[in-house]
């Protein structure tokens, strides 16, 4: 069997319930839906930092590569819910800023029709009716289709290119139980994480005791003459080997 025929791929993607369904389950859908508009408008002007808002962060830089490679004068993000500024927001501000076309593009591989879809063109159809002068385009799917498979199969070449090893002994940080006691083996994940967690100490050969861990949520461990709170996906990103 060659490495690729071993090699399994798992696509992470959101879902949605069936359209049939939403619309059998109106009342209980509605009820989901004023839900999460309650808890978007509780979190809208939370304070923001790139720890707690990585994929505000990242959509931010996103933008920067977009407005630099296009050569477009005015790039905003604007959010469907939990963030701000929200779409209309973003909108409002290309539009403030001269802009007579103004085009709108999903940042995710969002499904024809789906209810988030369906809530966009709600909201820039409002938009476009307060503002008549201007044009508003949708950019939405459908995708292309072989371009998103292309990057998909880049994605994972790119992280496949080391031979597979199975290390005896080697877990992740929060397997352990507290009292236990390993060695940094290596990190895993991006180069910001990686260099944030090598900056605490967690270098490859340092010792490391886990001092608090109840099998869920934020472990506490010893290293280095520290103690060190970590959330549970970074600890999951420290492997490690016991003594």
């Amino acid at each position: 069997m060659s490495e690729r025929e071993e090699l399994g791929v798992v696509l992470a993607t959101g879902g949605w319930p069936p359209l049939d369904w939403i619309e059998e389950h109106a009342e209980l859908w509605e009820h989901l839906e004023a839900e999460e508009e309650h808890i978007s408008a509780q979190v809208l002007d939370w304070p923001r930092t790139h720890e707690a808002d990585p994929l505000g962060s990242e959509m931010e830089q996103v933008a920067q590569q977009v407005r630099h490679q296009g050569d477009y004068r005015v790039v905003e993000v604007g959010y469907h819910r939990y963030a701000r500024p929200s779409l209309e927001e973003a909108l409002e501000r290309a539009i403030a800023r001269g802009c007579p076309r103004v085009v709108v593009v999903p940042t995710s591989f969002t499904c024809s029709g789906s209810p988030m879809e369906q809530d966009i063109l709600r909201r820039v159809a409002t938009v476009q009716e307060q503002h008549p002068e201007v044009e508003i385009i949708y950019a939405g799917p459908p995708f292309d289709r072989q371009r998103q498979a292309d990057l998909i199969v880049q994605q994972v070449e790119r992280h496949t290119t080391a031979p597979l090893r199975v290390e005896a002994g080697v877990l992740r940080l929060h397997a352990l139980k507290a009292g236990e006691a390993a060695e940094v083996v290596s990190l895993i994940g991006g180069r910001d994480l990686v260099s944030r967690l090598a900056a605490l100490g967690f270098t490859p050969g340092a010792a490391v005791t886990m001092v608090q861990n109840y099998g869920h949520g934020p472990v506490i461990v010893a290293i280095r003459g520290t103690r060190i709170a970590l959330g549970r996906g970074e600890a999951g990103k420290i492997r490690v080997r016991k003594g």
